[in-house]
């Protein structure tokens, strides 16, 4: 039952936080100038609703207010009927805020009484019956119904039952009758029984004046003639295919139709989901203008179970149509969006809204919206059914504390109020007790075209003059046609009109064409028609730019026209402003074209070819030669206007620039772009590139996977070069050991039997290892191992302290460093110590000195192969070319463990290792670095041992064979007169003397 569902949906939303308004999605139903009614608080005025409109000028609306209290003596809450009349009378100075709303006196009488026993009981319970609760009119005829009306027989003195009654006014409300068809006097023990007549009311379509129907809850159906002086309805015989009745049993999920004639069933309709409450409204309208009643069904507690885990209750309205004599197709489904918004809860045919030839509908969805505020969907009618989407959505302005607004409940609509040609629509929300009129604007069809003259731009032909200037440009002429229609409509409609040239340009981009008066490529106005007139048209002139100021010859050149009503003037009074049809173009285009050099049907067919070749097969990644591409592109057709190259470039690739040293190649005008996430290098070939042409040039990039080619025209060759990609990484490792060799002993120092520092056990030795890239590619992952000679059974060789690093690497080591926990010193060795480290400047040296040692003494090789070593396991990361990874440890010399082993030399060798085991590339070498190394660290003595002595007779037999050489080269000398001496003869003497005189007078 439809007050008891209200009563329900009531207490159910009690609890609901207060509403807010929102915005309305419109169409031509009116929300800046809507009629507001309100009734006494607590008296559900809004419950029901309907347009009065009688004979002459008289026009209000009926408004049931099933909770408000009457003048009836000792009736509580009987409910009442409000005439609320059309207009809003003016406020008064001595009345600033009438009550424009009265009620109708259909009954004015207490209770009739009876005696029984002696006593005068009540025969019949006015108090709470929801007099009002239904209320429909026609022709000046008034029917309200009170269905929780109550009535007892005189026998039954402590029974009585919900008969419901309903009551009916003429003549401008002057004169009553009351019915109640399930009324009588019959004592029988099962009393009067649930009949509720007048749960609803309506008028019918039969041929006799004025017929209505009412409503049972059973699902009873009474037809009346509501003249005062029938109080039993006569038969009559109507068309079966316009005039039968719709039952609804709710609570079956089913709805009926009978016939009118013999009230026998002829049609049911099945919900497709039981407690959905299909049926809880019925309406009929002729939504596809076929001229047969189409049957709309309202379901308003449907659930939607796509997510079976999360049931939605969102409320449906099915819409069958009727394609013959009863015979009606699979249902029209409109689906509501708002969980718990009850949408179906109301369902009425507005007549035609927009006067397009089809009936349309409003869907109640009373607690609809955010905070519940209640909304009405209005669906427009086309030929196929209804559209799917609401034209307009009606949101609620109320909140209400204690009960939901329930905007939406009731509709009532296809009556014109204010006789603007266009059916209104009233709106009950009885929870604030208000009841809402929406009017209906005009809607305007507009039809607009635009004519382009010439249509083909000749740049050669400049046959305007800017204004203000001597240069002569091209020009054509734009025409703006446009006419109205409509219903209701003023004589004149102004309309603002955009137009835009070269629209289709991107903002921003340079326009082709310009207004010849402004130099502008917009232009807003006023286009004032007449609707008398078949249609206004308007000239404007407009002018095509130099051939240098823009590329884009060959897209055409669009020009767009959108309107819309102008709305800026001031309506007067109650007028409504009219509104656009949405349904209709608000947007028109013409385009015109630039005259090219293709021959009559200007329309180029070109032939472009493009080849492209590289200066090599294969790339090392990481090598610094660029690659160069040489492109040669030839157009063996027709002009080929914006032609362009187009070179693809790879992420993987970077562009460098034109090659501009090759005489034999054309130097091209080219630039690099960045589209979205495509890069690409852009060369110009021509606007045009003539025919017969042929145009290279060389472009070069670093290094990278694969290049594509290209053109903007749709018919040329793309070419795809695809260059091999090679990766090559030299990489090597190099060790020292500092220093190359130490030796033992060392003067005025001893081992200490309980070292407790590093400088207690011995000198200090560090083995320092570079892994370096040599390139050109780069490596991504290196393992780098070391074996370290830490110890010989229990005695410790070379006793590891740190390990320090240097570069992207990363060290873990398989045991402890600094077993024994000695006391870690940064100082330098002890003068004693460094005196006997002799080291060289260079690796070479070092490494030549070892050597010589090693073959001199036969020196004893310490090695991972015959003692324990410490493993220090790296990994390197990523290696460009060019750079290094160093790890260096340091340690001591177990001095004790040597000097124990006198005059024994000994070679200490670490072994160091990497493997390359991944590069940074998709592209992957057949074969990864990898090689291994010793570095070795000399133990020597400073005294030889005697084993190394040269022996005794030896070096006798050396002086004895001296001295046989020696005598045998004397003897040799002295047979030779090596040893005789010349003595000079005694004249020697006296000549000196004889010659002394001679010289005497010479001097």
């Amino acid at each position: 039952m439809r007050w008891h569902a209200a009563r329900a949906l009531l207490r159910w939303a009690s609890n609901l936080c207060p509403f807010l308004l929102l915005g309305v999605a419109a169409f031509n139903v009116d929300v800046e100038k809507p009629t507001v009614y309100g009734g006494p608080a607590g008296s559900y005025f809004g419950f029901s609703v309907d347009f009065y409109s009688p004979t002459g000028d008289a026009r209000g609306v009926l408004v049931g207010a099933p909770k408000a209290n009457t003048s009836q003596p000792g009736i509580v809450e009987g409910g009442a009927v409000y005439y609320c009349p059309w207009p809003l009378p003016e406020p008064r100075p001595s009345d600033p805020d009438p009550a424009p709303c009265r009620q109708i006196p259909f009954d004015t009488a207490n209770n009739r009484m009876v005696k029984v026993n002696g006593t005068r009981e009540p025969l019949e319970f006015k108090s709470h019956q929801w007099f009002g609760a239904s209320v429909r009119s026609h022709r000046g005829k008034v029917v309200a119904c009170a269905p929780l009306y109550h009535w007892r027989t005189v026998k039954m003195s402590s029974e009585k039952d919900p008969v419901g009654t309903c009551y009916v006014a003429v003549q401008n409300f002057s004169a009553y009758a009351e019915y109640s068809p399930c009324r009588s006097f019959d004592p029988d023990p099962e009393g009067q029984g649930f009949c509720q007549a007048g749960f609803s009311v309506d008028f019918t379509k039969v041929p006799a004046p004025s017929a209505l129907h009412l409503g049972g809850t059973a699902g009873g159906v009474v037809v009346l003639d509501p003249s005062p002086r029938h109080q039993k309805p006569p038969m009559y015989i109507p068309d079966p295919l316009r005039h039968n009745y719709y039952i609804s049993m709710s609570l079956f999920a089913q709805v009926a139709v009978i016939n009118s004639t013999n009230l026998t069933f002829i049609q049911n309709f099945t919900g497709e989901q039981m407690a959905s409450y299909f049926g809880y409204t019925i309406a009929v309208s002729d939504v596809n203008g076929d001229g047969l009643d189409d049957l709309l069904v309202g379901a308003p507690l449907y659930m939607d179970r796509e997510l079976e885990s999360k049931p939605r209750e969102l409320g449906r309205v099915y819409v069958y149509l009727q394609e013959g004599d009863l015979l009606f197709s699979a249902p029209i489904v409109l689906s509501g969006s708002d969980v718990f918004g009850r949408f179906g809860s109301s369902v009425a045919s507005l007549g035609d809204l927009n006067q397009d030839g089809f009936h349309d509908i409003a869907v109640g969805a009373p607690f609809a919206g955010d905070d519940r505020r209640g909304r009405v969907f209005i669906y427009n009618g086309q030929s196929d059914g209804l559209k799917l989407q609401a034209s307009q959505v009606l949101e609620g302005p109320w909140a209400s504390q204690s009960t939901p607004a329930g905007f939406g409940f009731t509709l009532r609509g296809g009556s014109d109020l204010d006789k603007n040609e266009y059916p209104d629509l009233i709106i009950g929300a009885f929870g604030v007790g208000k009841a809402v009129v929406y009017r209906t604007r005009p809607v305007v069809t507009v039809e607009a075209h635009v004519v382009l003259n010439p249509e083909v731009l000749n740049p050669e032909d400049k046959s305007c003059r800017l204004p203000g200037s001597d240069i002569m440009v091209t020009c054509l002429t734009v025409e703006v046609c446009t006419k109205v229609s409509g219903t209701g409509i003023p004589d004149a409609i102004a309309l603002k009109a955009e137009l835009h040239l070269d629209w289709l340009k991107q903002k921003g981009a340079i326009k082709r064409v310009l207004f010849l008066d402004n130099n502008q490529h917009h232009h807003l106005g006023t286009l004032v028609i007449d609707r008398r007139k078949k249609q206004a048209c308007q000239n404007f002139p407009i002018y095509l730019r130099e051939e240098s100021e823009f590329r884009d010859k060959l897209s055409p050149i669009s020009v767009a026209l959108n309107y819309s009503l102008d709305e800026s003037g001031p309506l007067p009074g109650l007028l409504l402003r009219p509104i656009l049809d949405p349904y209709g173009k608000a947007f028109v285009h013409k385009q015109a074209n630039i005259l090219l050099d293709c021959g009559e049907d200007n329309m180029c067919i070109p032939d472009l070819r493009l080849s492209a070749t590289m200066d090599r097969e294969q790339l090392v990644i990481g090598d610094d030669n660029p690659l160069t591409l040489t492109i040669g592109a030839a157009n063996l057709g027709e002009g080929a206007y914006e032609a362009e190259l187009h070179v693809l470039i790879p992420p993987e690739a970077d562009y460098i620039g034109v090659e501009r040293q090759l005489e034999a190649l054309q130097r091209l005008s080219c630039e690099y772009r960045m589209d979205n996430n495509t890069r690409l290098v852009l060369c110009d070939l021509g606007n045009p590139m003539v025919a017969q042409t042929n145009v290279s040039d060389a472009v070069a990039f670093a290094p990278f996977f694969a290049a594509k080619l290209a053109t903007d025209n749709p018919d040329s060759n793309p070419v795809s070069l695809t260059l091999h990609i090679a990766v090559k990484a030299q990489v090597d490792v190099r060790g020292v050991s500092h220093p190359a060799q130490v030796v033992l002993p060392f003067p005025r120092w001893e081992p200490k039997e309980k070292p407790t520092k590093e400088e207690d056990v011995g000198p200090q030795v560090h083995h320092i290892y570079e892994l370096h890239n040599l390139g050109p590619s780069s490596v991504s992952s290196t393992l780098l191992e070391v074996g370290w000679p830490s110890r010989y059974r229990d005695e410790h060789l070379l006793y590891a302290l740190e390990v320090l690093t240097d570069g992207p690497v990363k060290c873990s080591t398989n045991a402890s460093l600094n077993p024994v926990n000695l006391e870690i010193s940064r100082l330098q060795d002890t003068p004693e110590l460094l005196g006997f480290l002799r080291n060289t400047s260079s690796p070479q040296a070092r490494r030549r000195r070892a050597v010589g040692m090693s073959e001199v003494y036969s020196s004893k090789i310490l090695n991972c192969s015959n003692v324990h070593c410490l493993v220090v396991a790296c990994h390197v990361s990523r290696l460009e070319r060019g750079q290094s990874a160093v790890v260096k440890i340091r340690s001591r010399l177990w001095a004790h463990t040597f000097l124990q082993r006198h005059n024994d030399p000994y070679v200490l060798n670490s072994t160091v290792s990497f493997r390359v085991t991944d590069v940074p590339y998709r592209v992957k070498p057949k074969r990864l670095p990898h090689e291994s190394k010793s570095i070795g660290t000399f133990v020597v003595w400073a005294t030889p041992n005697v084993s190394f002595a040269i022996p005794l007779w030896v070096i006798i037999l050396a002086i004895l064979l001296g001295l046989l050489v020696l005598a045998i080269l004397t003897l040799v000398m002295w047979k030779c007169g090596f040893f005789d001496r010349a003595r000079p003869p005694k004249d020697d003497v006296s000549d000196r003397e004889q010659l002394t005189p001679e010289k005497a007078p010479e001097a």
